[in-house]
């Protein structure tokens, strides 16, 4: 059991808040027992660690002033974006959830995901997402955009669910979050969760930490200033714990640092799902490869030191802390570049003539793939700068704010008990 948490929220105030009137609608809208917790996730794709150092973001600053920013968060692997948002909601290694890449291939299925409708289907999404933890012991949660909450597990959803919509603007994301706290008291959320493409889109196509980046990171900043004010606006902002999580990094990709691997791998004999399907042959930081153990073999051993900055293993062979060896997706071979290189097969044509100057993927160890991380409430000491973590740790992180018995989850206790400085324990 955990050791109860509201008792701190009583007494928990954010600085310079001032009092507001009972009279204000937006509060008497929102009113509920000052000691029931909420949990505001946002998540900022492509935020690198080092974001708030490089660019003005006033409104994260200010929460992390108030609250805590981690030297960075480490991704789980590979460092994309549908395997590590799934693995913060769900505090599990891929090898466990499943959802080992953006598009993962299943040899028991015989199939490839594919979005959208991939997104909605359960055979793809094994573990229990913090939200679905919420449903089960009683607290309504609303769901903006996230990975795997556009699934049902076994016939509990989220009590709000949006399917994606890459072009829905920010300011109506917004609006829309907002109003989920206007609504009938049994269906204001006790966790909420928002999501943020346009730091990672711009991340791709200038590369890593430009000038452009940082007119991203500015527009984020300004929709989450106006998540901040409408909680503040309800009288909901002293018992929220907003926490900003993202991710991956980002490291630039010169045009000239490129390795053609298909002059070592005989594409006849292997399948490889980064070369196929709707984005096709292109510049990839990793490759899984599938085949026959004989085609796995010959692969392996003509990859051995064939480029100095990519590297091979077989199945079974990887580093302990890549974690994505699913029993039916993952790889047989996997061949990873070094930051600031990509692969491509030669003698294919590109799958698009677009290319990313940015690109994440890499190892997750490395300091280029580190995510950001900014929370602040009750929870939270002020303007502390805890050391390095791993994201498995976010669902124990929520679980324990709302007073929740988590599913068994990677994370670790000590962690969470680290980020909040001792305010949350579990036992």
């Amino acid at each position: 059991m955990m050791t109860p948490f509201r008792n701190l929220l009583i007494l928990a105030t954010f600085a310079g808040l001032t009092a507001c009137a009972s009279t204000d609608p937006l509060r008497e809208a929102a009113s509920a027992p000052s000691d029931e917790p909420i949990v505001l996730m946002i998540g900022v794709d492509g935020l690198t660690a080092d974001a708030l150092d490089l660019f003005e973001a006033p409104n994260m600053q200010a929460l992390a002033n108030r609250g805590i920013r981690p030297e960075g968060m480490i991704p789980v692997m590979p460092s994309v974006t549908f395997t590590n948002f799934y693995s913060i909601a769900t505090g599990l290694y891929p090898e466990d959830h499943g959802m080992i890449n953006n598009a993962p291939f299943d040899r028991e299925l015989n199939e490839g995901f594919v979005n959208p409708m991939s997104a909605q289907d359960s055979r793809w999404w094994a573990g229990e997402p913090i939200w679905i933890t919420a449903e089960r012991q009683g607290l309504p949660t609303s769901i903006m955009f996230w990975l795997g909450s556009e699934v049902e597990f076994a016939g509990d959803r989220p009590t709000r669910w949006t399917p994606y919509e890459h072009n829905k603007p920010y300011e109506e994301r917004v609006e829309e979050v907002l109003a989920w706290f206007d609504g009938p008291q049994e269906e204001r959320p006790r966790f909420a969760a928002v999501y943020f493409d346009l730091v990672d889109t711009i991340g791709h196509r200038t590369g890593a930490n430009t000038p452009e980046v940082g007119e991203a990171v500015a527009t984020v900043d300004r929709h989450i200033g106006n998540l901040v004010a409408g909680l503040e606006a309800r009288g909901l902002l002293e018992r929220t714990n907003i926490i900003i999580v993202s991710d991956h990094g980002m490291a630039t990709n010169p045009e000239d640092q490129v390795i053609h691997f298909d002059q070592w791998i005989d594409l006849d004999t292997v399948y490889i799902p980064e070369i196929e399907g709707r984005g096709g042959n292109g510049f990839r930081p990793f490759l899984n490869v599938y085949g026959e153990p004989d085609a796995i073999d010959a692969a392996h051993q003509a990859l051995q030191g064939a480029h100095p900055h990519m590297r091979a293993w077989k199945r079974g062979e990887m580093p302990d802390h890549f974690r994505f060896d699913h029993p039916t997706r993952g790889p047989d071979l996997f061949v990873l570049a070094d930051p600031g290189w990509t692969m491509s097969a030669r003698d294919l044509p590109l799958g698009s003539p677009w290319r990313s100057m940015g690109v994440h993927g890499h190892d997750s160890i490395d300091p280029l793939m580190h995510a950001g991380f900014v929370a602040a409430g009750p929870a939270f000491p002020e303007g502390t700068r805890p050391g390095l973590f791993e994201n498995i740790n976010v669902y124990l992180l929520i679980a324990c704010i709302l007073d929740l018995e988590p599913a068994d989850t990677a994370g670790d206790p000590a962690v969470v008990s680290a980020l909040t400085d001792g305010r949350c324990e579990l036992e």
